[in-house]
């Protein structure tokens, strides 16, 4: 249960002024969407534009590099999901929507940009994003994931009128090296094993209506889009 205020307009159309309410269509609800759904697409893509050189890689014993990253991603991004089904399961407020991906062009003089990101999290405690990362073979930086969160902070900001903080999350899947090099200020680092029980520890900060609205504003692809 999310704590009440009156900070919210009574009405659905007022607190989402950049939207049509009502139902969504197939398209455009995201809650529809598959965990790693367009990286699944981009692996395909990519499986398409290289097979012979991935054929030959295989038989000779070596690997694509793009292949595996995209490869390891998805892993990632799977294992987060496991632990995101369990917390819905035991709290069933929480809502999770996978694969928020566009491609909007960056616009001179504003904000703007592409969204590319993994999980974005809603529920009584706030809205949270998560980058995974799949056993790191490499430097992990905080950056991506803090950008995520600015991103959504502005989108969600611009689409209602409910006063939200979002939360960055670095979560590390499956690995004991849990390592971020560089500032990781606004990130809050964790393991997939930590996930669940960090989200259901979090102080309520929604009411049931705010998060209702909030959810309905995500869910609508229009609203990454504008």
């Amino acid at each position: 249960m999310g704590i009440e205020t009156s900070s919210v307009p009574v009405t659905v159309s007022d607190a989402l002024p950049n939207l049509r309410a009502g139902r969504l269509s197939r398209a455009d609800d995201l809650t529809r969407n598959r965990p790693a759904m367009h990286l699944l697409a981009q692996r395909r893509a990519y499986r398409r534009a290289h097979l012979a050189s991935l054929v030959r890689g295989r038989l000779r014993g070596g690997y694509d590099p793009r292949h595996r990253a995209l490869s390891r991603r998805i892993a990632g991004v799977r294992g987060v999901a496991n632990e995101l089904w369990d917390l819905t399961a035991k709290h069933p407020s929480w809502r999770v929507l996978h694969s928020v991906h566009t491609d909007v062009p960056t616009r001179a003089g504003q904000g703007g940009g592409p969204i590319d990101l993994d999980q974005v999290v809603l529920g009584p405690a706030g809205v949270y994003t998560i980058q995974a990362v799949y056993r790191p073979v490499g430097d992990v930086t905080a950056d991506a994931a803090r950008d995520g969160g600015r991103r959504v902070q502005e989108v969600l900001a611009g689409a209602t009128r409910v006063p939200v903080t979002v939360r960055a999350l670095v979560v590390f899947v499956r690995t004991d090296h849990v390592r971020v090099e560089g500032p990781r200020e606004d990130v809050e680092v964790l393991t997939d094993d930590e996930l669940t029980p960090w989200l259901a520890s979090r102080r309520p900060m929604l009411t049931d209506r705010e998060l209702e609205i909030v959810h309905l504003a995500a869910r609508d692809r229009r609203t990454w889009t504008r």
